[in-house]
């Protein structure tokens, strides 16, 4: 129980301490919490991730479809295993984490078996309530 206490904190610890370019490094070390492997920060994951934050910016909505079908959006990598996680309202990357984790769908995403690779990206717009819209995209 000790342990998986102090490894709640480190997770938090690092989720906190996240910066754009840590964004991988605050889900590995949430996935090592949980028995599973790290993945890597990949550029076209992130661009995948950046197009959908996008959308949904564009569009105001949070939405999975908003830059089209995830099936569609992720069939050029050519990978077994893919998923996505959305959200908005969150300034800082570890909030965002912290509904994800606190969500069973993204749980899921979050720790899916075999992940290898992510990408993160949020865009700004303060016309919507939201202010800012996350995507991150993770694949084996």
């Amino acid at each position: 129980m000790r342990s998986a206490v102090l490894a709640l904190a480190l997770v938090l610890a690092l989720a906190t301490a996240a910066s754009a370019a840590d964004y991988a490094g605050a889900i590995s070390a949430y996935r090592r919490a949980h028995g599973m492997t790290a993945v890597k920060l990949d550029a076209k994951l992130n661009a995948m991730a950046l197009k959908q934050a996008q959308a949904m910016s564009a569009s105001g909505s949070v939405s999975h479809s908003a830059g089209g079908s995830f099936f569609t959006r992720v069939a050029p990598l050519k990978k077994q295993r893919a998923a996505e996680n959305i959200g908005a309202g969150f300034i800082a990357f570890a909030e965002m984490l912290k509904q994800w984790e606190d969500s069973a769908g993204h749980r899921e995403n979050l720790l899916m078996p075999g992940a290898k690779r992510a990408g993160v990206a949020y865009v700004d717009n303060a016309k919507s309530p939201y202010r800012r819209f996350w995507a991150m995209v993770i694949t084996d």
